[in-house]
């Protein structure tokens, strides 16, 4: 169940299918007792795969379809999401930790806090029965999805409007580069990251154009969407210490003050190197994405059918030059 397209098939098949066995790999997968918080995670992902399968197929999809099915994906994803940020935040914290005393006092106080009654009753993380009830809603959400995405409708021709795709996804990235280079903040990185991680599933969906080279931009998105990801969960942090510090004791405002520093401190030492990687991920032109998919994509299907260029024909074997050499004699 590759999330990919095939070079012989239309983009109406194509769509479907991917979509379908995204949601089936779900479905599937074991969602109860210890077994969920993996299931959350991997829902996620399909999910964003799916919305990312759909907008770069928008141009061969009506505007009401593409706004109701992404929405209908968007909020599945949504109201999974209280099922893991806990973790996530947790997680987090233990990154930050064991640098000097004063973080790890900081931190020990804002694990406390958020574990405290009065934060529980103001955000309480999920009861074992009312996330069984989430995951419950999300299943019947994913086969109604499922069965609709089955049936879709998508016109054009595949390469066409993959092309269109991918050459929005690489404007949109170099455009939030160009912003992020003005305003450095927690926005602009986060949409700089949406941006890297539609730009990995691309690569994935042409990866029959050129698997050696998607193959190395697939993996150099992956970890530069990792790396973002990592500077937006200090962000959520940084916030979290502020407002949990506020109307505090002068020492707890000193604590909120030092974890949201070191997260800041963090975030500006990830962006060091995530900028130079989006840069260079970023770095064609957006018609020229477009044009290299074409040829890529062209190229593919003529070796895919035996049509080797010169200087790539498989050679012959030892064994066929010496049949070739018998039948004639």
């Amino acid at each position: 169940m590759a999330y990919r397209f095939k070079l012989k098939e239309s983009l109406r098949e194509g769509v479907r299918r991917i979509a379908v066995e995204q949601i089936e790999k779900v479905l599937e997968t074991p969602h109860k007792g210890d077994d969920r918080v993996t299931w959350v995670h991997e829902a996620r992902k399909a999910m964003k795969r799916t919305r990312a399968l759909l907008k770069c197929v928008r141009s061969g999809l009506e505007d009401r379809v593409y706004r109701e099915e992404n929405a209908a994906l968007r909020e599945i994803a949504r109201q999974l999401s209280s099922l893991r940020d806990r973790d996530v935040m947790s997680g987090t914290m233990a990154s930050l930790a064991g640098q000097d005393e004063e973080l790890d006092a900081a931190l020990a106080w804002l694990s406390e806090r958020l574990h405290a009654p009065e934060t529980e009753a103001a955000s309480p993380a999920p009861s074992a029965r009312s996330a069984d009830a989430m995951v419950r809603r999300a299943i019947k959400a994913l086969e109604k999805a499922k069965a609709r995405l089955a049936k879709i409708e998508v016109t054009g021709d595949l390469v066409d409007t993959v092309g269109v795709g991918l050459r929005k996804n690489q404007r949109r990235g170099r455009e939030m580069l160009a912003r992020l280079a003005h305003h450095v903040t927690d926005e602009n990185v986060h949409e700089l990251r949406k941006s890297v991680q539609t730009y990995q599933r691309q690569q994935g969906l042409v990866y029959a154009a050129w698997p050696e080279l998607q193959s190395v931009r697939i993996e150099a998105a992956r970890n530069l969407a990792q790396m973002l990801g990592e500077a937006q969960d200090l962000a959520v942090l940084a916030a979290t210490a502020t407002a949990q510090a506020e109307g505090a004791t002068r020492t707890e405002v000193s604590h909120g003050d030092c974890v949201s520093a070191a997260c800041r401190e963090r975030q500006r030492l990830i962006r060091e190197v995530a900028v130079p990687m989006a840069e260079r991920l970023f770095a064609a032109r957006p018609k020229a994405v477009e044009h290299e998919l074409r040829a890529g994509w062209a190229s593919a299907a003529l070796m895919a059918a035996g049509h080797y260029p010169p200087d790539e024909k498989p050679a012959r074997t030892g064994g066929q030059k010496r049949s070739t050499r018998a039948s004639a004699q």
